[in-house]
C-alpha cells in the first residue's frame, strides 16, 4: 500500500510539473473528463416528464415555440431555443437533447479550475475541478435534457468574469459582466441571486479595503443596474407564469433534507456528510487568512445567498425554493472542498482522500444510469415492448392507441412516452386527440373523452391503452370498448405503467 501511494505522489507531482508548463492543459483535461463522465450511459435512463417537456417544445415548429412561450414556460425560453436549433441540425433522440448538458458539464468543470486558478494554487484549481466532476449533482446533471447543466455553467461563468473584471483596469469586463448575467439569466432566471451573492463580496470588501474597494464597487453596480434594466421585461413575464410552479411545496422538515443532501449531493448521504465536513474545515481555515477580496469572500457568499434567498421567498411569499435549482453553485461547492483537500500537508493522503470520493461518489453515479433512474420511468420499456407488438402483427393491421393518464402528473397524458420515443408509434392512431400540442400555446395536447371518440377505431385491427397504475382507466376502457365488440386480449405492467391490448370481439360462429 505504501508503494502504490508513493508512486500515486511520484505521478502526482510528474503531472504538476506539466500542467505548470501548460496553463490550459489543466482546464482543458478536467473539462473532457467532465465530458465523458457525463456521456457514459447517457442514454440508459428513460426519458422522464421535465425532459418530456423540453421534447414536446424543442420538435414543434419555431412559430408554435414561440406561440408557447407567450403563456407557459417561458423561464426555459432560451434553452428551448437552443436545443432547438440542435435538434433541427442533428434530427431528434435522447442522445441529441441530453448531450449539450454533458458539453456545458464539460465546460464548467474547466471554468472552475479557471476561477479556483485566480486566488490559489495550480494544485488546488485542478483539485476543484476534479471533485467537480465527482459531485453527485454534476453527474446528475450531465444527462439531463434541462437547464441546470447550463445554469452552473453561467453561475462559474458570471463570477469568473466578476473575478476578472474586478481585476481589470479597464471598464470593457464590466460590460462582459452585465451582457453574461443577462444572458444567463435568460437561460436560468434564478442566476441573478448569484449577482446577489456578489453584491454581498463587494461589501465584504468594501468593510476591509474600502479604498482600493469603492472605484470598482462604482463600476460593479453600474453593470449590475445595467443588466437589471435589461432584464426586467423578460423577469415580468416569467413572474406572470409563475403559476406553472404550482407543484413546489412549502418548506417542511424536508427541506432540511433538501438543502444538506439533496440540492448539491444527489441521492447520497454519505457523499453529503464527507462534502460538508470539508466545506466547513476549508471555510474556517480560509476564514482565518481572508483579507479583502478573497477566495472565501467569493465563494461563501455564492453558497449562502442563493439558497437563503429561496428559502426566505417560500416562508414569505410563495414556494419558489426547489433542490434542482440550487445546482447552479456545485462549482463553488467543488471549490471549497478542494480548499480542504489541498490544505492536508501530506501528498499520499491527498490520494487518499480523493480516492475515497471517489468511491463515494460511484454509487450515485451508478444510480443515475439505471434504466428507470428519474423518477422510475419505465417509458422506453413501455415504448420497445410497443414496438415488438407492432412487428409481431400483421404487416396490413393498422394500430391504434389510447393514452390513459401517466403518473405523478395531473395535466399530461401517456402521450409523453409517444413524445420521448417516437418511432415505435409511427403510423398508430391517436384515438382521442383533439389538438396537438404545437398547436394549442400549451407544452401538451388536448384530447376528447373515449366515448367521443370510438368512430376513430373504424378500420384498425387492434388498440392499446397505455395509462398510469394510479388514475388507472383499465375497467373504464374495457367497458366503452365493450359497447363497440372489443375485448381485451392482453395485459401487461411496467414500473408505473399499464399496458392492455384490445381486439374486436370474434364471431360467435368464429369462436365455435
Amino acid at each position: 500500500m505504501t508503494d502504490l501511494l508513493k508512486r500515486a505522489d511520484e505521478r502526482l507531482a510528474s503531472l504538476s510539473s506539466r500542467v505548470q508548463r501548460h496553463p490550459a492543459l489543466a482546464p482543458v483535461a478536467v473539462g473532457v473528463l467532465a465530458l465523458v463522465v457525463s456521456l457514459v450511459g447517457i442514454t440508459t435512463p428513460s426519458i422522464w416528464y421535465d425532459e418530456a417537456a423540453t421534447i414536446t417544445a424543442v420538435t414543434r415548429s419555431w412559430p408554435e415555440l414561440w406561440l408557447m412561450l407567450q403563456s407557459v414556460d417561458a423561464v426555459h425560453g432560451a434553452y428551448y431555443v437552443l436545443i432547438h436549433a440542435i435538434v433541427d441540425v442533428v434530427g431528434y433522440s435522447p442522445f441529441a437533447i441530453r448531450a449539450p448538458s454533458a458539453v456545458a458539464t464539460g465546460v464548467t468543470a474547466a471554468l472552475t479550475v479557471l476561477l479556483a486558478r485566480h486566488f490559489t494554487t495550480e494544485r488546488l484549481a485542478v483539485l476543484a475541478g476534479v471533485v467537480f466532476c465527482l459531485l453527485p449533482r454534476a453527474t446528475w446533471m450531465g444527462i439531463e435534457a434541462r437547464s441546470y447543466a447550463m445554469s452552473a455553467l453561467f453561475a462559474v461563468l458570471v463570477t469568473l468574469v466578476f473575478v476578472i473584471a474586478r481585476r481589470s483596469t479597464t471598464r470593457a469586463w464590466w460590460v462582459v459582466y452585465g451582457v453574461t448575467i443577462v444572458v444567463g439569466c435568460l437561460f436560468f432566471i434564478y442566476l441573478a441571486l448569484v449577482v446577489v451573492a456578489h453584491a454581498v463580496t463587494m461589501v465584504w470588501w468594501l468593510a476591509t479595503q474600502r479604498r482600493e474597494a469603492v472605484p470598482v464597487f462604482r463600476r460593479w453596480l453600474a453593470a449590475s443596474a445595467a443588466s437589471a434594466v435589461a432584464i426586467l421585461p423578460f423577469a415580468a413575464t416569467v413572474v406572470g407564469q409563475s403559476g406553472q410552479l404550482s407543484w413546489i411545496d412549502p418548506l417542511s422538515r424536508e427541506t432540511v433534507r433538501y438543502v444538506f443532501r439533496t440540492q448539491w449531493f444527489y441521492g447520497s448521504t454519505e457523499f453529503a456528510i464527507a462534502g460538508w465536513a470539508l466545506m466547513i474545515l476549508a471555510a474556517i481555515a480560509l476564514f482565518r487568512r481572508a483579507r479583502g477580496f478573497s477566495l472565501i469572500a467569493v465563494v461563501v457568499p455564492l453558497l449562502i445567498v442563493p439558497t437563503a434567498s429561496l428559502l426566505v421567498a417560500t416562508e414569505l411569499y410563495s414556494p419558489i425554493y426547489s433542490p434542482r435549482y440550487l445546482v447552479m453553485c456545485i462549482p463553488f461547492v467543488a471549490i471549497l472542498m478542494a480548499a480542504a483537500v489541498a490544505a492536508i500537508p501530506s501528498r499520499p493522503l491527498v490520494v487518499v482522500t480523493v480516492a475515497s470520493l471517489v468511491a463515494l461518489a460511484v454509487p450515485s453515479f451508478v444510480e443515475t444510469r439505471l434504466p428507470e433512474a428519474k423518477q422510475e420511468s419505465s417509458w422506453s420499456e413501455v415504448a420497445q415492448f410497443v414496438a415488438d407488438e407492432r412487428r409481431s402483427e400483421s404487416a396490413e393491421g393498422t394500430t391504434a392507441i389510447i393514452y390513459g393518464w401517466v403518473r405523478y402528473h395531473p395535466t399530461a397524458t401517456s402521450r409523453v412516452i409517444a413524445y420521448s420515443y417516437p418511432a415505435p408509434f409511427d403510423g398508430t392512431v391517436d384515438v382521442t386527440l383533439d389538438t396537438p400540442a404545437g398547436q394549442t400555446g400549451q407544452l401538451w395536447e388536448t384530447f376528447h373523452p373515449l366515448e367521443d371518440s370510438l368512430d376513430h377505431l373504424d378500420g384498425t385491427d387492434v388498440a392499446y391503452l397505455i395509462t398510469s397504475v394510479k388514475r388507472d382507466l383499465r375497467d373504464d376502457t374495457a367497458a366503452t370498448l365493450d359497447t363497440i365488440g372489443w375485448e381485451v386480449t392482453g395485459e401487461w405492467s411496467f414500473t408505473d405503467v399499464n399496458v392492455v391490448r384490445y381486439e374486436p370481439r370474434a364471431p360467435e360462429s368464429a369462436r365455435r
